[in-house]
């Protein structure tokens, strides 16, 4: 059987005339001249995931090392060295999810190790079911949060728009998501202890948001902690905020009775 396709005169993808390219001129996708094989698609495979080159890792790396250079560079209209941002959130979703789909088994033994009482495994059970259930509404919601208070702290800088800071945490906190959990995954099978696991997510998501912003606004470590400190206060004030409104609803809807007890 021949291995080869037909001669290619025009891109598959955007119909632009290849004749003499590798690589299509218009839209940047490789010329398929072979018929997909077991050897090929492995190749191909290397290429993309394994290969030290290839975009993926680039990003990952960059964004611990050269974090400015990735989200900048994305927002000054750079797009094929790294992932772009909506791709990269995309990838972070997956990887979260399969973390979710393995923790799921374990919880259970994990609450009986953490947990002192039976209240509070129950409670814990409760709030980390909701939190599987609802991981991507969840992350949706809290990166515009995130964008809009984090503009609100560097109101004084004209450098990035909300919309770009949006772009900022979609980066920072797909990149963190991912970290985290190729950090604390191994920790929860192993050692089965929640609090140590809460312990290492929170400090190193702070720490890694505000080593980005302090690579993009150019800051030195005084200025970074003090914006830090403000991020803070106005995420406390909108989870305050937050937290009456959700409690009134619950009350009102009879989900959280004044009394203490639940009609559910």
């Amino acid at each position: 059987m021949d291995s080869k396709l037909s001669n290619l005169n025009y891109c598959k993808n955007c119909g632009f005339e290849i004749n003499n390219f590798a690589f299509c001129p218009e839209c940047g996708a490789k010329k398929i001249t072979k018929r997909i094989t077991f050897k090929n698609l492995t190749q191909e495979f290397s290429d993309r995931f394994l290969n030290l080159d290839n975009s993926f890792i680039r990003t990952f790396v960059h964004l611990f090392t050269k974090p400015k250079d990735v989200i900048d560079g994305f927002i000054n209209g750079l797009r094929k060295r790294y992932i772009n941002v909506f791709s990269y959130f995309a990838i972070s979703l997956t990887i979260a999810s399969l973390y979710t789909f393995i923790l799921k088994k374990y919880m259970e033994d994990i609450f009986a190790k953490t947990m002192v009482s039976e209240e509070q495994m129950e409670v814990s059970k409760i709030a980390s079911d909701i939190s599987f259930e609802y991981q991507s509404i969840t992350s949706f919601l809290t990166i515009p949060i995130l964008a809009l208070i984090s503009r609100l702290v560097f109101l004084n800088y004209k450098k990035y728009n909300l919309t770009e800071h949006l772009v900022i945490h979609l980066y920072a906190y797909s990149h963190i998501t991912m970290v985290i959990s190729f950090i604390t995954l191994p920790i929860l099978l192993t050692v089965e202890n929640l609090y140590l696991v809460l312990w290492i997510q929170f400090p190193t998501s702070i720490f890694y948001i505000a080593y980005v912003l302090k690579k993009l606004y150019d800051l030195s470590w005084k200025k970074i902690i003090l914006k830090t400190l403000l991020f803070f206060v106005i995420m406390s004030i909108l989870f305050v905020i937050f937290s009456i409104v959700v409690a009134f609803i619950m009350i009102q809807t009879g989900v959280m009775p004044i009394d203490g007890t639940s009609s559910i």
